[in-house]
């Protein structure tokens, strides 16, 4: 008994010592990397109380301000970014304190428009079509001024396309077939499924770099560490992760040594678990497909139960992960269904839940284009500071950030087919994706008896409250689908005067 017990405490201490190399090795990297010229080292702790805008550099504004309409969504449109530092009055007045933009290397127009970021043609080049280094540095700096940290999206899985996938020439550096894959394209049943050829086949006919290759190796790492250095980011999202094998990525984050975020698509926990090890954080495509079943597919809202449970099974702090609803990848809700209460229910829970909020621009504006590239509309067409959307998520993002969400449990009060009910603190939420009345009475809540409280996405902050109840507990009504956000008013007077006797 006494060799069991030494034993246990012996693997405890262990652990514990593991997790204490862990965080040093973090807190070293950070330092050394500060010491060398990155200023912005943002821990993902410090990560979780951020609120992500994001853009593609192309599509959100003009540097003259012009708002025509662009006709043709394959090509450049003219976004650039002194449009977006004129503009970031608009990104800041719904709250958000990040913002994501498309990757700024070289972009090959030798196939196709790169106008998205992801054709890279010189890795150490700049895309002059959204503007000039000291533009970008202008709008960093100016970001970092408004306490607005930037995060990069970068791509080292693969280039741009070559003409008839043999001429490599317009490609820098990596300008041979001898620093790539060979041509075998993958196919969708290999996701999940055959991980061998996701990581060593092409993804839609872009040139596939092998990293086990030294060369390609050490000058991808080379460069990110240089981009960071040099343009003093804050973060990073890493395109089509889970094509490339883990250990590159491990070595990848601690040569980038800031925020890394990942794009792993596979809808499975135990799979996308795998990535947190070499990288901060993941955008939580689990939750995003789980939103799309519930309130384009009208799912029961119960399935929600299993994916927190999961989520909670195999991430160790599900705070970290990247909630989403929309992106430039994925056909927006509301072209799925155009209904703009179950649209506000979805948005809830990407931005007043366990995870770092990513809200996609263009959901402020109530945008419904569908698959790419019609889900990558220009912004500067309604960019509209009083629309019902816009007030909407700064609503919900000054919830998030009054309450301090990103400190408290998510607590799940009540599942039903058409009902969700949970709190964050002191904080309840109520959302369904049913068209019609909801009515429940919740005895499960973090109240007390007499509490008056009042639904924070009211018009008016007294015109939709209520007193807490010894017998019923809160009346919940959800009309028409709309969500409800309620939030303590006043103490019950017994709680109060309890509290003086007791002082």
């Amino acid at each position: 008994r006494q060799r069991q017990m030494c034993i246990r405490d012996r693997v405890s201490t262990q652990s514990t010592w593991g997790k204490m190399k862990k965080k040093f090795l973090s807190v070293f990297l950070c330092l050394s990397a500060v010491l060398l010229g990155v200023i912005h080292c943002h821990s993902k702790e410090e990560w979780r109380n951020r609120t992500v805008y994001q853009l593609l550099t192309d599509r959100f504004a003009r540097s003259d301000g012009r708002t025509e309409p662009c006709y043709n969504f394959s090509s450049f449109c003219g976004g650039t970014y002194r449009g977006i530092l004129n503009n970031l009055d608009y990104i800041a007045g719904m709250g958000f304190d990040a913002i994501w933009i498309s990757p700024i290397v070289e972009n090959s127009g030798h196939v196709f428009d790169g106008y998205h970021g992801y054709y890279t043609s010189d890795f150490y080049g700049l895309n002059l079509r959204f503007g000039t280094e000291e533009d970008l540095h202008a709008l960093i700096e100016e970001c970092h001024r408004r306490n607005i940290w930037v995060m990069f999206d970068v791509v080292a899985n693969h280039v741009a396309p070559v003409t008839n996938n043999t001429d490599y020439s317009p490609i820098k550096i990596f300008n041979d077939s001898k620093y790539f894959h060979p041509f075998d394209q993958i196919r969708p049943e290999d996701y999940g499924n055959n991980q061998e050829r996701v990581e060593n086949c092409w993804l839609a006919n872009l040139p596939d770099l092998n990293q086990s290759i030294p060369f390609v190796r050490k000058t991808l790492l080379e460069w990110i560490n240089w981009l960071v250095k040099k343009y003093k980011i804050d973060g990073i999202r890493i395109d089509t992760a889970a094509h490339v094998p883990k250990d590159f990525w491990d070595e990848f984050c601690k040569s980038a040594a800031v925020f890394s975020v990942g794009e792993i698509t596979v809808p499975k926990y135990d799979y996308q678990a795998g990535y947190v090890k070499v990288m901060d954080s993941i955008l939580n495509f689990m939750l995003h497909y789980k939103l799309v079943d519930i309130f384009a597919r009208n799912a029961s809202m119960t399935i929600l139960k299993e994916h927190y449970e999961n989520v909670r099974t195999h991430f160790p702090d599900p705070r970290i992960l990247g909630t989403f609803l929309d992106n430039h990848d994925q056909p927006r809700l509301l072209s799925r269904v155009p209904k703009v209460a179950r649209f506000k229910c979805a948005l809830i829970l990407t931005i007043l839940t366990e995870g770092i909020p990513y809200v996609y621009a263009g959901s402020e504006q109530g945008f419904n284009g569908g698959d790419d590239p019609f889900n990558r509309e220009p912004v500067w067409t309604h960019m509209n500071p009083k629309s019902e959307l816009y007030e909407f998520v700064t609503k919900v993002i000054h919830i998030r950030k009054s309450i301090k969400a990103w400190e408290h449990r998510q607590v799940e009060l009540h599942y039903g087919d058409n009902i969700f009910i949970y709190s964050i603190g002191e904080t309840l939420i109520a959302l369904t994706n049913s068209d019609s009345g909801i009515h429940i009475d919740l005895k499960n809540h973090p109240f007390k008896v007499g509490d008056l409280i009042c639904n924070a996405l009211a018009g008016n902050s007294t015109s939709d409250c209520l007193v807490v109840h010894k017998n019923f507990g809160v009346t919940i009504r959800l009309s028409y689908g709309e969500p409800k956000i309620y939030t303590l008013k006043r103490r019950a007077l017994v709680n109060i005067w309890t509290k003086k006797l007791m002082s």
